[in-house]
């Protein structure tokens, strides 16, 4: 993706450094999804159709990783 950093929403952003953190240790269909996710978003960014606003694929990843961050934790 040759967007400037920028152009990506800032809750994707933060999201992606907090899920850095735990990358190695999560499951392998978690991480399938993250990767599907990331190429609608390049998409959405390169087409000018994203929002600056979570949508609800966002919003549906975010909670499975609350999830399994929790999982992973206890």
């Amino acid at each position: 993706m040759d967007k400037q950093q920028e152009m990506i929403p800032v809750h994707v952003l933060n999201f992606f450094n907090e899920v850095n953190t735990y990358i190695d240790v999560l499951p392998k269909d978690f991480r399938q999804t993250l990767t599907d996710y990331m190429h609608l978003l390049a998409w959405q960014i390169t087409e000018d159709l994203h929002a600056d606003c979570p949508d609800e694929h966002f919003d549906a990843i975010r909670l499975k990783f609350s999830y399994v961050r929790n999982r992973i934790l206890h």
